[in-house]
């Protein structure tokens, strides 16, 4: 199924060339990535927390750090409380932060103005709690229109390109929510150079991710894959 995917992943990326969807790469390494975190009304944001703790279970596990699991995290800046410190917590369990921007909507649908406008104000909310440099910006729904890519490109600091992933997620919908589909789901899509997305942004769907968590981290070790933020499959493979 890998190379299968591997290769209609490589066709879309053709027709579509201002998003990333995989690296180029014979390393067997992927990037897992976590879509729209945190969950809103959480002043402790328990729920991403959960899925924090189920990598950090699966690295305790794994005596030499640099195969450590290492995720990206996309957030959304409206689901932040004013006294969230998941911003800085996701950075001190080794893992990386990106821009989702203000609202879970659909991106594409939205004026091109309006769009930079809100990327702009969620990367500087995101900037007020990091200590990295804001690099990615996934799209609502995983999709742009043409006019986007020229606000992204000025937009300082950032990649020219949409991080988009190398599957269609369906963990955001019942009954293929399910942890142990999840993780199976997510297998199939697996291959060196992918873009794997899981999701956040609610307690119960936060709770089936942390549960789906440990199946797919210990099928991608048998697999003899190392799992590394966006931008280390981006700067070194």
């Amino acid at each position: 199924m890998g190379l299968a995917q591997q290769r209609l992943v490589q066709q879309v990326a053709r027709a579509f060339p201002d998003g990333l969807f995989y690296k180029e790469t014979t390393e067997r390494v992927v990037t897992l990535t976590i879509d729209d975190v945190p969950t809103p009304g959480e002043p402790e944001d328990e729920s991403t927390q959960k899925i924090l703790e189920a990598i950090a279970e699966h690295n305790r596990q794994i005596e030499d750090p640099d195969r450590h699991v290492r995720a990206t995290f996309f957030i959304i800046t409206s689901h932040l409380s004013p006294e969230s410190t998941i911003i800085p917590r996701i950075r001190a369990y080794g893992h990386e932060v990106a821009n989702h921007g203000i609202v879970d909507d659909t991106t594409a649908l939205q004026h091109p103005e309006l769009f930079a406008l809100q990327m702009r104000e969620a990367h500087n909310r995101i900037c007020k709690d990091c200590n990295q440099p804001i690099r990615w910006y996934r799209p609502g729904r995983g999709l742009y229109a043409k006019s986007m890519v020229p606000k992204l490109q000025a937009m300082p600091g950032y990649e020219p390109r949409f991080a988009l992933a190398s599957m269609i997620p369906v963990d955001t919908f019942k009954p293929t929510d399910n942890a142990l589909f999840s993780a199976w789901y997510v297998s199939r899509f697996v291959f060196p150079g992918a873009i794997l997305v899981m999701h956040g942004g609610s307690a119960e769907r936060s709770e089936k991710t942390a549960a789906a968590m440990p199946l797919l981290l210990d099928y991608l070790q048998r697999k003899d894959y190392r799992v590394v933020t966006l931008s280390e499959l981006w700067d070194n493979y």
